[in-house]
């Protein structure tokens, strides 16, 4: 734990002693946007998205998913190939993240994301849609369900943030005082961003140089790091994750958990189905943080059982 903490000091201490900058939106865009992405307005933030159709079902049920503090709709794409057959899939960078970008207004509350969200289903003309979130994205999944549970037919939790928990020492400075200072006005160093990703993983090795740049790219994108740190600061100016809201619950939910998950431990599992009346739990051994990207094939064919059930 102390050799932690001097790595997250010491690379919070050693940002102050590099330039600032951003890598132009444009140049991400040519770099990361994928065939079929896709941007759309809501409410003045300019959202990147991927709508990919059932390749043999023009009326088959929509899947929403949404990824992980600052991570991006990439994270998806091993779901999209497996699952593309039986489901619409809907994957969007969240705003603050990715080339979505920070929201146009200061400050975030409760309903920033559930009315997002809201928005968004809106503007694609989707009423009822299933809702699929990693790590931060299952927070913004539940706070979603649970104001507008109208709108969700079943929900999936992959490692979900909710219940208190230590995160990253990185992660914990930057929602701090003077550590989120520092990372909104200076570069956040690669080694450091590349250990973090790597430890969401059960086997570090997993976390190609090209997801692992991705990641670090997508923070320099201009506002990410400040948008990054006010969700931070949200968090911690609320003491950490609502979970009050789960036991009015009733979407039926399916947790997915890597047992291997150095971030958010397997622990969890237990907290949530105390809390949801209509949950269960399905975990895997060999698998971190993101059982979407570690264990694809078979956490799609669990989801795919699950959302598809009677």
């Amino acid at each position: 734990m102390l050799k932690q903490t001097l790595w997250a000091w010491n690379s919070m201490s050693a940002m102050f002693f590099q330039d600032t900058h951003t890598i132009p939106l444009a140049d991400l865009k040519q770099k990361y946007q994928l065939e079929d992405s896709s941007f759309i307005n809501i409410n003045g933030l300019n959202v990147h998205y991927r709508d990919s159709p059932c390749r043999q079902n023009p009326e088959a049920p929509v899947l929403l998913c949404l990824h992980g503090i600052f991570s991006s709709l990439h994270t998806w794409q091993k779901w999209i190939d497996e699952l593309n057959d039986r489901f619409h899939i809907i994957s969007i960078d969240l705003p603050n993240f990715g080339l979505t970008g920070p929201f146009p207004f200061s400050k975030i509350d409760d309903n920033s994301y559930p009315d997002f969200l809201r928005d968004l289903l809106d503007a694609l003309k989707i009423s009822k849609c299933h809702i699929a979130g990693n790590s931060l994205g299952g927070f913004f999944s539940y706070s979603f369900a649970a104001r507008y549970p109208e709108r969700i037919e079943k929900m999936i939790l992959l490692d979900s943030a909710g219940f208190l928990f230590m995160p990253p020492l990185a992660l914990v400075s930057w929602g701090a005082p003077l550590g989120g200072w520092v990372a909104e006005n200076s570069n956040p160093p690669k080694s450091l961003v590349f250990h973090l990703i790597r430890q969401a993983y059960a086997n570090a090795d997993r976390a190609t140089e090209e997801e692992l740049l991705r990641y670090y790219e997508m923070m320099l994108r201009p506002g990410n790091r400040q948008g990054g740190s006010k969700v931070l600061q949200f968090v911690r100016n609320r003491f950490g994750f609502d979970t009050q809201c789960l036991k009015d619950i009733q979407t039926p939910t399916l947790l997915m958990w890597g047992e291997q998950d150095h971030w958010i431990p397997i622990r969890h599992t237990k907290n949530f189905q105390k809390s949801l009346p209509n949950c269960q739990v399905i975990t895997y051994s060999d698998c971190g943080h993101m059982p979407m990207e570690e264990k694809p094939e078979v956490s799609a064919k669990d989801a795919a059982k699950f959302l598809l059930s009677e």
